[in-house]
C-alpha cells in the first residue's frame, strides 16, 4: 500500500484493542463507541535494569527479522516488497555511530516514513532495551569482543566499574567510547592511544558488554558433555522420540506412571532431564487419550547456513496418557534451551508457552496446553467494531483500508476455512483491485492458531483482528456498497476532512487529527448480516490532506493473498521466528501484471546493484540471497531501459 495507507495500518493494528480516536469533548458518543486508549509516554532513554541480549535474539527473531534480515544487512524477505531500503543496522558504520539511547527511540516510536512500526505499545520497556542490546552485537564477532577485552585488560585494570552506570553507557555510541579510549574522560584514563582503529572498535566493542546481563555459566556436568541417551541432532535437525540409544530407551513415547517408564526415568543421565505437562479440556471435559505431542527445542545460535537466532535443535515425537499428562524424558536440557509442545486436536494444533531452561534444571515443566471443541459455524462470531481508512491523494483511485476486530465469546474454537485468497466471513465491496488481507500480529490483538485448513480463533476476551485491503477507481465521486457477512455492532468511516460523505446509515462523529492529518469520522451502527452499507464519497481532499506522509509517486506493488493461512501462521516459529506481521505476502498472480518497481530511476536500480555487490564481496549475504535479489535488479533495470 502506500506509505500513507501502512502509517495508518501500523497505528491502527497497534491500537485494535481499544480502537478508536477520542472525540470532540462536546459530542457525545453513540452507542457501542469505544473510546481510544492513548498511545504510553516514552519514558527515560536509558535502562531501568541490565539488558539481556539472549532475550533480545528472540525478541528480533520475532519482531524485526523479516524486514531487517537475521545479521541485520537489510535483506529480510519483506524488505524487498518494501518501496524503501532497510538500513544495514548489522554493519559496523551504522552501527558504531549509534548509541543505545537513539536506538530504543527508535524501536519504540518507530519510523513509519520509513515502514517501521512504533513497538512502544507492543514490547515492554525492558524488552525494548533487550532488543537494542541485542542489535548493538550484530556487528561484532566473538573473536572481536575477546580481542578487545584482552587489550581492556592489559590497558585499563580496574576500569570496568567505570563503565557501568546504564544511564550514562546509553548515550554513547562505539564512536564516542573510541573517543573515551583515546583521550580519556573525567576519572577515565587515555588507556588506548596507541590501538589501531581496529582495536580501538573492538574494545569499545567489550565496554558495550559490561552493561549487560551476564550470560549464565554451564556447569560442570553441560561442560563433560555427558552422553545423552538420544541421538544427537545437528542443529536445524529433528529427532523423533524412538531414536534412543539401545542402553536406554527413550520414554517419549512411552504411557507416564507406567513401570517401564518409571525405570526409564530413574536411568537419570546427567545433562539430560525431562520435559513435561499436561492438556485439559475447556470447561473440565475428559481429555482424549493417545493425542498426538510434539516437543520443540530451541537454541540461540548460528545455523550451518549462517542464520543467527533462535535454532530448532530438537523434535520429539510422543502420545499422551490417558490422564491428559505426557512427559519427554531423558532430553539434553543445556543452559537457556527453549522448549514448546505442540498438540493436535479437532484439525487445530494448539501450543504452550515457551519454557526456558536454567542452569542445573533437570525438570520442566511447561504450561498446560488448553484443548477446545471446534466449530466452522463463523456466524458464531460478531464483529465488534470496523475501521474503514481511505486515501484519495492517488489520482484515480481511492485506497481502502479496513479493520475487522471481532471476539469468539463462545465455548468452541471457531475454524476460519480458506481457499489462500478470500475469508470466508469478510466480503470486500464490488469493483475491489489488488485485494489482500493480514493478520494483526501485534499484542493488542488475540493471536490466530493454525488449522489443518486455514486458521482458528479459539475462545478469547480479546477481540481478534483481520486488516483487509484494497483499490477502488475515483472520478470525482465512488459509491461504495460494504457489504456484511455477519453481524457488526460499529462501523466507523475515515474520511478526508473536506470531502462529501453521505448515507442514510451514517452518523457524523466530527473531526479527527491523525499525524497531522483531519478526518471526517463517521459511524453506523448494529449492522446485520446481509445488511449493505451504502455511501458515496466525493470531491477531492483539501492539499493539506496530504500532509503529514511523505510524498510518493508510487502506487501500491499489486499483491493478492490471504495473509493468515496456516503455513503464513507457523505454528511454532511464530513465537520464535516469525513476524510481527505475517510478512511473506504472495507476488501478483502473471495475468494480474507485472510488480511495481522499488525504485523511482534507473540510476536508483544501479546504485542498489553496486552495493549488493559490495555487501557480498565483503561476505555479509549469503551467495543464495545474493543471487535472487541481484537477479530481481537486473530485471527491474531491464523493464526500466525498455
Amino acid at each position: 500500500m502506500k506509505l500513507r495507507l501502512s502509517i495508518i495500518l501500523l497505528l491502527l493494528a497497534m491500537a485494535l484493542t481499544a480502537c478508536n480516536f477520542s472525540l470532540s469533548e462536546d459530542i457525545t458518543p453513540p452507542p457501542n463507541y469505544v473510546s481510544p486508549t492513548p498511545m504510553p509516554t516514552l519514558g527515560a532513554l536509558y535502562p531501568s535494569a541490565a539488558p539481556d541480549p539472549q532475550n533480545g535474539a528472540l525478541i528480533y527473531a520475532q519482531n524485526c527479522a523479516a524486514c531487517h534480515g537475521d545479521k541485520g544487512l537489510g535483506d529480510g524477505p519483506q524488505s524487498m516488497q518494501l518501496p524503501v531500503t532497510v538500513p544495514g543496522i548489522g554493519l559496523a558504520d551504522v552501527a558504531q555511530s549509534a548509541s543505545p539511547a537513539q536506538w530504543y527511540k527508535v524501536v519504540s516510536e518507530g519510523n513509519l516514513d520509513r515502514f517501521m512500526p512504533p513497538f512502544i505499545g507492543a514490547l515492554s520497556d525492558q524488552e525494548r532495551w533487550d532488543v537494542v542490546a541485542y542489535v548493538m552485537t550484530l556487528h561484532t564477532t566473538p573473536n572481536q569482543i575477546a580481542q578487545g577485552k584482552s587489550l581492556f585488560d592489559a590497558n585499563c585494570a580496574g576500569c570496568a566499574g567505570k563503565f557501568s552506570d546504564l544511564q550514562q553507557m546509553a548515550k554513547l555510541s562505539e564512536a564516542d567510547l573510541v573517543g573515551i579510549i583515546r583521550n580519556g574522560s573525567g576519572n577515565i584514563p587515555a588507556f588506548g592511544k596507541n590501538f589501531t582503529n581496529a582495536q580501538a572498535y573492538d574494545v569499545a566493542a567489550y565496554i558495550r558488554t559490561l552493561t549487560f546481563v551476564v550470560a549464565a555459566q554451564p556447569t560442570a556436568t553441560e561442560v563433560a558433555a555427558p552422553v545423552s541417551t538420544t541421538t544427537p541432532v545437528p542443529a536445524g535437525g529433528t529427532q523423533e522420540a524412538g531414536a534412543a540409544t539401545a542402553e536406554t530407551p527413550s520414554a517419549a513415547n512411552q504411557t507416564p506412571g507406567t513401570p517401564a517408564a518409571a525405570a526409564s526415568a530413574a536411568a537419570t543421565v546427567a545433562g539430560t532431564g525431562s520435559v513435561s505437562g499436561t492438556i485439559q479440556m475447556a470447561g473440565g471435559g475428559s481429555v482424549p487419550a493417545n493425542l498426538s505431542v510434539t516437543l520443540h527445542g530451541y537454541d540461540h545460535g548460528q545455523s550451518a547456513t549462517g542464520t543467527t537466532g533462535p535454532q530448532e535443535v530438537l523434535t520429539l515425537d510422543g502420545t499422551s496418557a490417558t490422564d491428559g499428562t505426557f512427559s519427554f524424558d531423558h532430553v539434553a536440557m543445556p543452559a537457556s534451551r527453549i522448549f514448546m509442545v505442540e498438540v493436535s486436536y479437532g484439525g487445530i494444533k494448539y501450543q504452550s508457552t515457551f519454557g526456558t531452561v536454567t542452569a542445573g534444571t533437570t525438570n520442566l515443566t511447561l504450561t498446560p496446553v488448553k484443548l477446545y471443541d471446534s466449530t466452522t459455524d463463523f456466524n458464531t462470531l460478531t464483529f465488534n467494531q470496523i475501521h474503514f481508512y481511505t486515501d484519495f491523494s492517488t489520482q484515480g483511485t481511492v485506497q481502502v483500508l479496513e479493520i475487522y476486530a471481532f471476539t469468539n465469546s463462545t465455548d468452541k474454537a471457531v475454524i476460519i476455512s480458506t481457499d489462500g485468497s478470500t475469508i470466508p466471513f469478510i466480503k470486500l465491496p464490488d469493483g475491489a483491485q489488488n485485494t489482500g488481507y493480514q493478520a494483526d500480529q501485534s499484542q493488542n490483538s488475540a493471536q490466530f492458531v493454525a488449522a489443518d485448513q486455514g486458521v482458528a480463533a479459539i475462545p478469547n476476551s480479546k477481540p481478534y483482528s483481520i486488516i483487509a485491503f484494497f483499490n477502488l477507481p475515483y472520478d470525482n465521486k465512488v459509491e461504495i456498497k460494504q457489504p456484511f457477512v455477519i453481524n457488526a455492532a460499529s462501523a466507523v468511516l475515515l474520511i478526508p476532512d473536506g470531502m462529501k460523505v453521505s448515507g442514510p446509515q451514517l452518523t457524523n462523529l466530527g473531526v479527527q487529527s491523525i499525524q497531522n492529518v483531519n478526518y471526517q469520522e463517521l459511524q453506523a451502527s448494529n449492522m446485520n448480516a446481509g445488511d449493505t452499507l451504502d455511501f458515496t464519497v466525493s470531491g477531492q481532499p483539501p492539499s493539506t490532506a496530504s500532509a503529514g506522509a511523505a510524498a510518493t509517486t508510487t502506487t501500491d506493488t499489486t499483491t493478492q493473498g490471504l495473509l493468515v493461512g496456516a503455513g503464513a501462521l507457523g505454528v511454532v516459529l511464530i513465537a520464535v521466528g516469525g513476524f510481527l506481521f505475517i510478512r511473506d505476502r504472495r507476488r501478483v498472480d502473471e495475468d494480474e501484471g507485472e510488480e511495481e518497481p522499488d525504485f523511482e530511476s534507473s540510476d536508483e536500480v544501479l546504485d542498489a546493484i553496486i552495493a549488493l555487490d559490495d555487501l557480498h564481496r565483503a561476505g555479509k549475504i549469503a551467495d543464495e540471497a545474493y543471487n535472487q535479489r541481484r537477479n530481481e535488479l537486473k530485471e527491474l533495470l531491464k523493464g526500466m531501459m525498455q
